[in-house]
């Protein structure tokens, strides 16, 4: 009896592997496949019919099951999230600011496309504002238009392109524009981000949240006149309920909040991936002069050695994003450190080790993104065992996240620092082979590379290139756009 159920199940996870895998190019299986009940009735057939039990959430389940689905909202709070480690006066300021907004969007009864926008939006306001110094100023209540438009401008620019987040970049670009009648080019979701991003820098951290709402309301409504009115009354509405506050100032708990709304935008394949990987990549290298290519070269490098390896495209197109996303924890990073023109300080050291964690941390809470999280990762462990963060060897350290390791070396060698120029083949391949001696990487992949060295480097250069006229376009054709009451002047930066 026992041998037909396991020929039975051994049956239906073939059916099941042939019908996720009948798309190779598909990350995405539609919700209506199997619907949301699917994982819970499959753990309640293995319990009842094999007789295995069990102890699994259905998000759980769907990681397991529906691995190819990747949400918009996921990646964005994840990458929200990294944003406001860079400073802990910040503490989870994207989060609560979306919550805020998404409540107020809610009590004007917007259509739920438009709420899904600017709470996208909300969670990547100030995207824009590359140094710790640019989001600092706008946490001051009191700001002024012609200093807060740029960077405003600047997360509008790296949002636009990626077609999911492009309504949302719109009001990116207006969120600190203070409500003028006789302005028609301003959404109303950003006037509502406008007013949700003013309420969390008046919160004290220290005291407790409900004895601060008759200061924060009296700040408010001084400055009514910046808000859009309907805005301003529907806030007003909503500050008459203890749990909203509650909720804003505690982001665990407003996350329910936000969830309720019906997220409809996904990543539906790996082209969409990709793009969205590039935004990401921008946002990370586009902070700094000198790293403005960097993950562009190790992207470009990483799937070339995969594809010479033999893998299959699908895996080499996951190694190119996974090369994007490697540095993503970088954003955590204070760019005083990351922007050094020299060597780093043991603490300032420290403190970038962890960028690699962070970019686990970000990218395994996104389902569907597993794979990608660890070969992005793990691109500074040793093969030793003697890298960062997790120390990993053996079994642990996969074989294409030890791709990544060579092609994030080979990368850092080539390309031009600020205190050396690109190293040539001979050069770059005595530091990998020394590498090798010590431990540190797999010979096999070392010798794959001197193989087809002008290969790979011939691909890292026109992937940089390619990356560093992005970068000049990015910062050289900005226009400030400042704002005054009932007139509109341009001013070229």
């Amino acid at each position: 009896m026992q041998s037909k159920k396991c020929a039975i199940c051994a049956f239906f996870f073939i059916g099941l592997g042939i019908g996720l895998k009948s798309a190779p190019d598909k990350l995405l299986v539609h919700r209506g496949l199997y619907g949301p009940f699917f994982p819970g009735v499959f753990c309640d057939f293995l319990s009842c019919f094999l007789g295995i039990s069990y102890e699994i959430s259905i998000s759980d389940a769907l990681c397991m099951f529906i691995k190819n689905e990747i949400s918009i909202y996921d990646f964005v709070c994840a990458l929200s999230e990294a944003v406001d480690l860079v400073f802990p006066a910040l503490n989870s300021h994207h989060k609560k600011v979306a919550y805020l907004a998404c409540n107020i969007a809610l009590e004007m009864n917007l259509p739920n496309n438009e709420v899904q926008d600017i709470v996208l939006a909300a969670m990547l306001h100030d995207i824009g504002a590359f140094s710790l110094g640019e989001r600092i100023k706008a946490l001051a209540f009191e700001q002024f238009p012609e200093e807060m438009f740029q960077h405003s401008l600047l997360g509008y620019k790296l949002l636009k392109n990626f077609e999911p987040l492009a309504q949302a970049a719109v009001l990116v670009k207006f969120h600190h524009t203070d409500y003028d009648p006789s302005r028609d080019d301003v959404p109303i979701g950003s006037y509502i981000i406008h007013l949700a991003d003013r309420i969390p820098i008046l919160f004290d951290e220290n005291r407790e949240v409900l004895d601060q709402v008759p200061f924060i309301l009296e700040k408010i409504s001084k400055n009514f006149h910046k808000f859009h009115p309907d805005v301003y009354i529907a806030f007003l509405r909503l500050a008459k309920l203890e749990y909203v506050w509650v909720e804003a100032f505690l982001p665990s708990f407003g996350t329910g909040m936000i969830r309720r709304v019906r997220f409809s935008k996904e990543i539906v394949d790996l082209d969409m991936l990709r793009s969205f990987a590039q935004v990401i990549a921008q946002i990370i290298d586009f902070r700094c002069h000198f790293t403005a290519t960097h993950s562009s070269g190790v992207a470009a490098v990483a799937r070339e050695l995969a594809v010479i390896s033999g893998f299959s495209e699908r895996e080499c197109r996951m190694m190119e994003i996974a090369g994007l996303l490697h540095d993503m924890g970088k954003l955590a990073v204070p760019d005083n450190i990351l922007a050094k023109n020299g060597s780093l300080t043991n603490e300032e050291f420290n403190i970038m080790k962890k960028h690699s964690y962070y970019t686990y941390a970000i990218l395994s809470k996104i389902c569907g993104l597993e794979d990608i999280a660890v070969w992005a990762s793990h691109h500074h462990e040793r093969q030793d065992g003697n890298g960062y963060p997790f120390h990993v060897r053996g079994e642990d350290f996969s074989r294409l996240a030890r791709f990544m390791v060579v092609a994030d070396i080979i990368t850092a060698l080539t390309e031009d620092r600020p205190y050396r120029s690109g190293m040539d083949k001979k050069r770059t391949m005595e530091v990998l082979y020394t590498m090798v001696e010590n431990g540190g990487v797999d010979k096999s992949i070392v010798e794959l590379a001197h193989k087809n060295f002008l290969r790979i480097n011939d691909v890292r250069i026109r992937a940089q290139q390619e990356a560093r006229k992005e970068y000049d376009i990015f910062h050289n054709t900005n226009v400030l756009f400042f704002v005054q009451p009932r007139q509109k002047q341009i001013k070229a930066v």
